[in-house]
């Protein structure tokens, strides 16, 4: 189902649709995580065991000494086993903080991979739908709000699970009065917890989408603010900016809200709790009650019972904070579960051959169209390209060409028809290996101009890739550059001209040493006299390829042998 922001946003809070599906995705990557998390589970269990044996150690101790004046060299053994309990309790609390973070640190890895896989998989002509600061803070701040879900959350819901009902019979025979005060304030907590903390995943949900939204309209902002002074807009949006920044401070102050009051509440019904054991077992010690076994308490006993007590509600509270982790985590899942639902058509994986035998001939488009939504951008494509032909693709801006390159490449998948290279169907790693593309805004690398032509092939040799370097044209300009081909040069090519950029682009799609070229708009925005040393480069580079060149250029044009029109998404005859 594809909603918009608003409407999304009121089927997560209204039908819990949503939220039910982020909860089962969270529950699925914690199957790859089950040993850290049970690790951390039985770490944490065992340090409840040792709050109990260190409690009944301490009421024999106080017992012997105010009451019984026992002497010092007879309460030995009992220091010791004390000071083991000590020893053992802050082992448990290393191993449970250690295996949890282990946990969060293997699911982080494991999303960041999925994500980087889908966004192999949508491609280009997808991922550019996208904000890329948006990207970044789904890719990062989000998937790091899944870490405590894992290595807090899941434990503690397993400590809580066990450990305040084994509390809770070894007080029943001790003293069960207070037993039952256990037995009924307990549950209040994870119960006023899971109500007061009931918007909370729908909150952090707008707190991410906020913060996706700032990142990526601030990172637009800045990558065009020249553009924005230019039209005097820069002042303009600082203030869009200050607003934005605003809106995500108060999405952030409604997350904080819920925590502080749900945190109120909770220790509101502890201290209560606690404070009801303290005044019973106190007013039995002083004779004042008859109710129970405050009678005939000890104070051995009553020690026991009153330094359990807070130790009582300790993982329930703990449960309370770490459950806005699950809040925080189920409002994280909905952006990341966005990007890894997205849509991508199944594409036939081919094993590819390298062999000559083998190489690419002839690409095939039958009976193609393409549409988005219901907008028509391809319809009824059939063309046939030989191997070695030389092609201008040629059409209006919107005709379609970029589209019908889109799919030879593998970037998109047609809604009828099939594309095939050598008779087998186009996926978009049979694509890359057959297919070498330079797109009209070439991106250059921060590095070194070699850094970037071997880009195509990291394993190509020296002796390759100065070849390519020279076939293309860039050793003409590298050799004034006081570092030649290693000289560094800016990220987007800064500090090099159009035709230069272009260059660099052509001995990166030489070196790749691929059948078929395809070439977008390569001779924009260059001069007559670059447009010329351009298409030279171009012949003398592909004249045994397969070479393709989207263009509206009359004199690229006349330099191809066949001339391919496309007009409103159809081919003209």
């Amino acid at each position: 189902m594809h909603l918009t922001e608003t409407d999304n946003q009121a089927y997560f809070d209204k039908t819990k649709a949503r939220e039910k599906t982020c909860a089962v995705w969270l529950k699925g990557q914690s199957k790859a995580v089950r040993k850290p998390i049970l690790l951390a589970a039985v770490a944490g269990i065992t340090n409840g065991f040792g709050v109990i044996v260190q409690s009944a150690v301490l009421a024999f101790i106080l017992q012997a000494i105010i009451i019984d004046k026992l002497p010092w060299a007879s309460l030995i053994t009992p220091f010791i086993v004390l000071a083991a309990v000590f020893i053992l309790r802050s082992l448990c609390i290393y191993g449970h903080q250690t295996w949890g973070f282990e946990a969060g640190a293997q699911v982080r890895a494991s999303v960041r991979q999925q994500l980087f896989a889908r966004f192999l998989m949508l491609g280009p002509s997808e991922i550019k739908q996208h904000q890329s600061g948006e990207l970044a803070a789904i890719t990062l701040e989000q998937v790091d709000a899944l870490e405590n879900y894992f290595s807090r959350y899941l434990p503690q819901q397993m400590i809580v699970g066990v450990l305040p009902i084994i509390m809770i019979i070894v007080v029943m025979p001790v003293n069960w009065v207070v037993g039952l005060i256990f037995l009924v304030t307990g549950p209040l907590v994870p119960v006023f917890m899971a109500l007061v903390g009931m918007g909370a995943a729908s909150a952090n949900r707008s707190q991410f989408l906020a913060v996706a939204r700032m990142s990526g309209y601030f990172l637009d902002r800045l990558q065009g603010l020249a553009t924005l002074k230019m039209f005097g807009q820069a002042a303009r949006e600082l203030g869009n900016i200050n607003t934005i920044a605003d809106e995500f401070r108060e999405k952030t102050m409604a997350v904080l809200r819920i925590a502080f009051l749900s945190s109120a509440v909770l220790e509101f019904f502890s201290a209560v709790a606690v404070a009801l054991v303290a005044v019973y077992v106190g007013l039995g010690l002083l004779g004042q009650i008859h109710f129970g076994p405050a009678e005939h308490i000890s104070l051995r006993e009553a020690l026991f019972v009153l330094l359990l007590a807070p130790e009582f509600f300790i993982p329930l509270r703990q449960l309370a904070i770490n459950y806005h982790d699950r809040a925080a985590a189920l409002g994280a899942t909905d952006a990341i579960l966005a990007i890894l639902e997205q849509n991508t058509d199944a594409m036939i994986t081919i094993c590819i051959d390298d062999s000559p035998a083998n190489k690419i001939s002839l690409i095939e488009f039958n009976d193609v169209s393409k549409s988005y939504g219901k907008r028509q951008v391809l319809t009824a494509i059939n063309l046939q390209i030989a191997a070695g032909e030389k092609v201008a693709l040629v059409g209006e801006s919107g005709a379609g060409k970029t589209t019908l390159l889109n799919l030879l490449l593998g970037f998109e998948s047609v809604t009828v028809g099939r594309v095939l290279l050598n008779g087998q169907t186009v996926n978009r790693e049979y694509a890359a290996k057959a297919i070498a593309w330079v797109g009209q805004n070439t991106y250059i690398f921060h590095g070194s101009i070699k850094d970037n032509i071997v880009l195509a092939n990291p394993d190509a040799s020296e002796q390759h890739i100065i070849h390519a370097a020279q076939a293309a044209g860039v050793t003409e300009f590298s050799a004034q550059l006081p570092e030649g081909l290693l000289t560094p040069i800016g990220e987007r090519g800064y500090g090099l001209s159009g035709g230069q950029v272009q260059r660099i682009a052509l001995a990166r799609a030489f070196l790749k040493n691929a059948d078929i070229i395809l070439l977008d708009e390569p001779t924009a925005n260059l001069d007559a006299a670059n447009k010329t040393l351009l298409l030279d480069v171009i012949d003398r580079l592909f004249i045994d390829k397969t070479l393709i060149i989207a263009t509206h250029d009359s004199a690229v044009i006349d330099r191809m042998k066949r001339r391919i029109e496309l007009q409103q998404g159809r081919l003209v005859l």
